[in-house]
Order: C-alpha cells, then sequence, then structure tokens
C-alpha cells in the first residue's frame, strides 16, 4: 500500500541475503522490487555482487565476499548525484558516443554485466526513455562498442602497414601492431565478445562482408604462390587463427606482449616462407 512504512532491516542479515542468493530471488521477501533492495543496500551500505559473481563456483564465491562494513546512521556522505551536474542537451551522435565511452569505463572496471540503458542513463544525466532513442537495446551497445573497438584496431594496423615498403615487412609490422593492440586494448573487446548475442550479432555482419574483403587477399597469394584458392583461403585462414588466438591470450593476461610477439611472429613468417618456397 501506498505510504505503507516497513519494519527496519537488520544490516547483517540484509548482507547475507544478498550474498547467498540474487535479488530477483530474495526481493520478495523483503517486500521490494530487486531495484528497490539494491537501493537499500546502498543506502545502508551494504556491499552487493557484481552480476558475475553468481557465475563463480561456491569455493570462489567464498574467497571474494567481502564483509560487512561498519556503519553508522547519518554519518556517511551523500554521493553526489551524475544527473544534477551533467545535464545537457547533445545531438544523437554524440550522445551515442557519450553512451559508449561510459559502457566502455563500466566494463573495465565492473565488468560486462553491469552495462545495462537504466545505468548508463543514470551516468549519463539522461531519462531511459532518451538513452534508448540512442541504443534500442542492451545488446545494441555492446554490439556497436565492439564494432568501434574492431574499428580502431584496423586503423591502427592500416596506419603501421603502410610504412612497409614490401609484403614481407608488412606482414611484420601488422603482425607485431596487432600483438601490441590487443596487449594496450584488447581486454575491453575480450570482455564484450563474452556475450553470445554480441558474439551472433558480430559473426552475422563477418558473413555479410567476408568475401568482399577476403576474395582480394585470396586471389593475390594464388596468383603470388601458385596455390589453388583452396590452399589460399587455408592459408589465411590459419595464420588469422593464429594471430587472434595470441592476441587472446595477451588481452587475458595469460601470455605477455613480448613472448606473444616471439612465440607468433616466427609461426606467422614460417607459413609465409613456405607459401613463397611453393611459388620459387
Amino acid at each position: 500500500m501506498k505510504g505503507k512504512v516497513r519494519p527496519s532491516v537488520d544490516r547483517a542479515k540484509l548482507f547475507e541475503a544478498v550474498w547467498s542468493s540474487p535479488l530477483s530471488e530474495i526481493a520478495d521477501a523483503f517486500g521490494l522490487t530487486p531495484g528497490g533492495l539494491a537501493k537499500m543496500c546502498d543506502r545502508l551500505e551494504v556491499p552487493r555482487p557484481k552480476r558475475s559473481y553468481w557465475r563463480l563456483s561456491a569455493k570462489e564465491r567464498a574467497h571474494i565476499r567481502p564483509p560487512l562494513p561498519a556503519y553508522e546512521p547519518g554519518t556517511s556522505k551523500p554521493k553526489p548525484m551524475l544527473s544534477k551536474t551533467k545535464r545537457t542537451r547533445l545531438p544523437i551522435e554524440e550522445r551515442r558516443a557519450q553512451l559508449l565511452e561510459i559502457a566502455a569505463h563500466i566494463v573495465e572496471q565492473e565488468g560486462v554485466d553491469e552495462v545495462s540503458l537504466n545505468r548508463l542513463a543514470r551516468e549519463a544525466g539522461i531519462s531511459q526513455a532518451q538513452a534508448h532513442n540512442c541504443f534500442a537495446r542492451r545488446v545494441d551497445v555492446l554490439a556497436e562498442l565492439a564494432r568501434r573497438e574492431i574499428r580502431e584496431f584496423e586503423r591502427s594496423r592500416q596506419g603501421v602497414v603502410l610504412r612497409g615498403q614490401d609484403r614481407i615487412t608488412q606482414i611484420v609490422l601488422s603482425t607485431v601492431n596487432y600483438l601490441n593492440e590487443a596487449g594496450r586494448r584488447g581486454s575491453l573487446l575480450q570482455s564484450i565478445l563474452l556475450e553470445t548475442e554480441v558474439r551472433e550479432i558480430l559473426r552475422r555482419e563477418r558473413a555479410a562482408t567476408r568475401a568482399m574483403l577476403t576474395d582480394p587477399i585470396i586471389n593475390s597469394m594464388s596468383m603470388t604462390y601458385g596455390m589453388s584458392k583452396e590452399e589460399a583461403l587455408g592459408s589465411n585462414r590459419l595464420v588469422t587463427a593464429l594471430c587472434l588466438r595470441t592476441g587472446r591470450l595477451i588481452a587475458n593476461r595469460d601470455l605477455s606482449i613480448e613472448a606473444g610477439i616471439r612465440l607468433c611472429l616466427p609461426m606467422v613468417m614460417g607459413c609465409v616462407s613456405s607459401n613463397a618456397q611453393r611459388a620459387a
């Protein structure tokens, strides 16, 4: 009922509840919506887990679960409201760029699960309706952010490849540049690609443009090395898969950039050398 006063909540019990089950499962027990329960936690300074927490095993969850911090009512400082200080009118393209920057920051600092249109609108100081006017769905934000990162990888690659005076030098520069970029900014893209729906969107888009992008490369390899188009396509895909896998290891911090270059580049050049020897 409107105006109904809810009983006081025991912080220890609230803390135990939110770290034992997702908010969506326990909100009814507190007579609140999941969003309302989240606000109650924030008001009482009860830490709550990120969505990714529930993907972990029980042992992993126990390891990262924090203690309940001390709290004295009336002593905490209110958090600044971005919506009160950053509310401005922007053209839709500028607003989309702003929301993408906010989404990128959230992914890097908190994880991809924490991105939502509601969160982006709140951080940007706009209404949810304005956010939906820029992106219809959460997945549209993530897909566009992934496209932006892929474009940046390609822009950087093209910038260094143009310095090469011959094909071999261009391949070396392209490979080294890609692996360096994977270490510098690849973790953001890898985090986004954990979303199955984003991967499917990008896969469909790549399928539509693959022939246009790869046919010139395959034709050039076939003519230069005297290979069949099937062999040229296979060689191209194997080298690409090797570079992408190495870049993924680097982005996930499972391999240093230096080690990745030392391991990957000789294999790439070995494939190129093999093709050249075939032509000779």
